[in-house]
């Protein structure tokens, strides 16, 4: 019972511990703001892409995109300032 009770703790921690780094936003060590491409263009670019932007604002040295992707799936949208590439999502 004693070895039961530990297997069934340690896959509770493991689940709370993937939970919880599910939940943090991505870091993208950008830089300084000055350096960064303009918000402009990532949400022109992700507009042809087939996502519907509501706004852009920016976290972690990210910017964050909150809208709909090209799935159509709602949520936010972390993208890296130099490189427009996506680094990150959290669905609705």
């Amino acid at each position: 019972m004693h070895k039961q009770s530990r297997v069934i703790f340690i896959a509770i921690a493991c689940l709370l511990g993937t939970l919880a780094f599910a939940q943090s936003p991505p870091k993208c060590n950008s830089g300084p703001k000055a350096g960064w491409t303009a918000s402009d263009k990532l949400s022109k670019m992700l507009e042809t892409k087939g996502y519907k932007v509501r706004r852009i604002g920016d976290m972690a040295g990210c910017y964050v995109v909150v809208g709909t992707n090209d799935k159509g799936e709602d949520g936010e949208f972390f993208f890296h300032p130099l490189t427009l590439g996506i680094v990150g999502s959290r669905l609705r």
